[in-house]
């Protein structure tokens, strides 16, 4: 399974991380207000180490990834925790406008993936997706947005549906490219996401 990079225990690693931090922020501050020096020096080192070491990891992470351009029809799923949701592209067409630009319809699949599922989770009940980003990227690294509207349909177990995305682009972009990622802003934080600073991208080959 390709996913996004999104995984419980790095959510959780987070989530510690953050509370911890707020904590020890907290902790010191005090510590200094009540003049309490050497529990002061404690806690911001054990805040500045933490930080340090997390930061470490984070960023060997993403120097250890790689970009990924995925095939007509290939499936990436992007996560929420849990990883249901599976996006593909399955056919693309283009048609020149007025402006001189180029529209772009590219169609894509989503899928709720059952298998992802826990045999405890009723069939009937529905996912919606978080925030998503939509995009056209060229050789040169411009992105060119979509509306995200048609990803945000509710799905249950097994059900799967596919929309168009329309992209105005200028006629003398080349190598396009779909982007389609998590929006969430957190996910920039997270260890391992394809949304964290240097991190590898997987975005979508194009038909044609």
């Amino acid at each position: 399974m390709i996913t996004d990079g999104l995984n419980p225990f790095t959510v959780l690693l987070f989530a510690g991380a953050v509370l911890a931090g707020a904590t020890l922020t907290v902790l010191y501050v005090v510590a200094r207000v009540t003049k309490r020096e050497p529990f002061a020096r404690i806690t911001l080192r054990l805040l500045l180490g933490g930080a340090g070491v997390y930061v470490v990891i984070f960023l060997t992470a993403s120097l250890a990834s790689h970009n990924r351009v995925l095939a007509v029809g290939e499936e990436k799923h992007i996560c929420e925790v849990d990883c249901h949701l599976a996006y593909a592209v399955t056919a693309a067409k283009s048609e020149s406008l007025p402006s001189g630009q180029l529209r772009h319809t590219v169609t894509v699949k989503v899928r709720f993936d059952e298998a992802t599922i826990s045999s405890r989770r009723p069939r009937d009940a529905t996912l919606t997706p978080n925030s998503r980003y939509v995009a056209l990227m060229d050789d040169a690294g411009h992105q060119y947005p979509g509306s995200t509207d048609g990803l945000r349909r509710k799905l249950i177990p097994g059900e799967s549906y596919t929309t168009d995305v329309v992209f105005d682009v200028p006629a003398e972009a080349k190598g396009l490219r779909l982007v389609l990622r998590n929006n969430d802003p957190e996910t920039a934080f997270i260890i391992g996401h394809e949304n964290s600073v240097f991190h590898g991208k997987t975005i979508f080959r194009l038909p044609g």
